[in-house]
């Protein structure tokens, strides 16, 4: 057990409301969830006037799902996108070479984005409004007139990556720990400035904005994931492209995979993190695909039934973070999974990618997402609809909620002779419970974690503090909770507040 004063975390955002937010409410909630990654100045801390930003979305299957639905539950939702895109105009302007790309791969040559005879085009990204299979203005669209720019006033150009051939992209061998070398064939307008003495493109400023899915290959999807749109459709080199798949497609003669051919998978995204990963990423969790990635028995590029309806559920949430690999732990936790289980996220962290360990990651809110987590769970788990499904071989939490308690034992009103003050606490798992589970115990005062007791023996401890340490203000009581976390983000406060008053106060 171990003490950290004033600790660093990898930090996860997360917003949520209990109904289905409008147009308007779901601004408020992205205004509120950068804020919470990047304080009162927003973006404008992330982007620059004249900045080079690409946005990688996900438009894969736009056409899948019932009608009125189409894309539900399987694209990043536009309105997040073109909002995002709005705000970085608004910053980085349209003079000194600055420049917005909105990309993902559309599965053809076609340089044309949005070409309309693409059912996987751009044009076909919608969310529906008008209830039938075209494509309206009254619907909220990436690029409704077909011009290769995103609606809205973001002037974003829409790129497919599938146009990208080999003269556009690089070829980068990655070891991984383990040893293994895998050549990565990647987009060159995605390196930084730097990296650019041949005066081509580059990108100053790289966001992702994935959705909440299952996933058959890598059990949960998200920002770690999305990055295989960067893949080129067909070999390039040594890299065997999305059709090969890293050779998932010939684990087994009969055409099915396992364990070991998703490790290929994970091996190869994680490779391409290592070339480049995102500087930001807001995660699109209004919904969650259940049984992901498209429709129950639809594929990329085969649907027998155009009209299926998508198995997804409303989760009105998003999550946000600078961490790739922790807004993706996370996220499995939202699904109900037991994050250690995501195979891709813990390959990515051993390489450096980012944090998936539970004790070094602070999600915003304190209590916020297992309360909505219990909420999800009260509204679709009688219908059997969540916890998401185990496509892909996540295991599922044996229980969502917290498994114990936590009480204050003592906190000294009177500083020590040393001038510090002391709050003791322990935490009492329930008598149902195999264990509590516990990953992270912290000091919370005025909302703000400010220590953390991490490792061994974390059921009892002791914070010390003075009183000046944490005086936000000057000369008044110093107010907290204990906090304990567990291994699925469950956050419980202690049944009661310290009250610490400022030395000499004789009331």
């Amino acid at each position: 057990m171990h003490a950290q004063h004033d600790p660093i975390f990898s930090k996860v955002g997360f917003v949520c409301q209990e109904a289905e937010p409008n147009d308007t409410e779901l601004a408020q909630m992205i205004d509120n969830i950068i804020n919470q990654i990047f304080g009162p100045e927003g973006l404008k801390a992330l982007v620059r006037p004249g900045d080079h930003v690409v946005i990688k979305t996900n438009i894969v299957c736009c056409w899948q799902g019932s009608r009125g639905e189409k894309g539900r539950g399987v694209i990043s939702d536009p309105r997040i996108v073109r909002y995002l895109a709005e705000k970085i105009r608004g910053i980085i302007g349209y003079s000194n070479g600055a420049d917005l790309k909105v990309v993902d791969a559309c599965f053809s040559p076609d340089e044309n984005a949005s070409n309309v005879n693409n059912p996987v085009s751009f044009h076909w990204a919608r969310l529906n409004r008008v209830p039938d299979n075209c494509v309206w203005p009254e619907d909220v669209c990436y690029d409704c007139d077909a011009d290769g720019y995103l609606d809205g006033t973001s002037h974003a150009k829409l790129v497919n990556l599938d146009a990208i051939r080999d003269d556009g992209r690089d070829m980068h061998l990655i070891r991984l720990d383990n040893g293994r070398e895998i050549p990565v064939c990647f987009p060159k307008f995605l390196r930084r400035k730097e990296d650019a003495a041949d005066g081509g493109d580059y990108t100053d400023v790289f966001i992702g904005v994935p959705v909440f899915k299952n996933h058959g290959f890598v059990g949960c999807t998200g920002s770690l994931k999305l990055h295989y749109g960067f893949r080129s459709l067909n070999a390039y080199g040594d890299d065997t492209g999305r059709r090969g798949h890293s050779g998932m497609y010939s684990v087994s003669k009969n055409g099915t995979f396992g364990p070991e051919g998703a490790q290929l998978l994970n091996e190869y995204i994680t490779a391409q993190h290592l070339v480049r990963s995102y500087d930001f990423v807001l995660m699109d969790c209004l919904t969650a695909n259940r049984n992901g990635p498209c429709s129950p028995t639809g594929a990329v590029s085969i649907t027998p039934d155009p009209d299926e309806k998508v198995d997804y559920i409303l989760t009105h949430a998003l999550l946000a973070s600078k961490d790739p690999v922790a807004v993706d732990t996370v996220e499995s936790t939202l699904g109900g999974y037991r994050y250690e289980s995501i195979a891709l996220n813990a390959t990515a962290s051993h390489n450096d990618v980012g944090i998936s360990n539970a004790a070094d990651i602070e999600v915003d809110g304190l209590e916020r997402l297992a309360r909505h987590r219990q909420r999800l769970l009260k509204m679709y788990g009688p219908e059997g609809k969540y916890p998401l499904s185990t496509s892909g071989n996540p295991i599922l939490a044996k229980n969502l909620g917290p498994q114990y308690s936590v009480t204050l034992d003592s906190f000294t009103v009177e500083p020590d002779e040393n001038g510090m003050h002391h709050v003791k606490y322990h935490v009492t798992p329930f008598e149902t419970a195999s264990e509590a589970d516990v990953r992270r115990v912290d000091l919370v005062v005025f909302g703000a974690i400010r220590q953390s007791i991490m490792g061994e023996g974390l059921l009892e401890g002791e914070f010390t503090f003075r009183h000046e340490d944490y005086d936000c203000f000057n000369g008044a009581y110093v107010v907290g909770y204990v906090a304990a976390w567990d291994g699925m983000f469950n956050c419980v406060l202690s049944s009661t507040e310290f009250f610490i008053p400022p030395t000499g106060c004789k009331d």
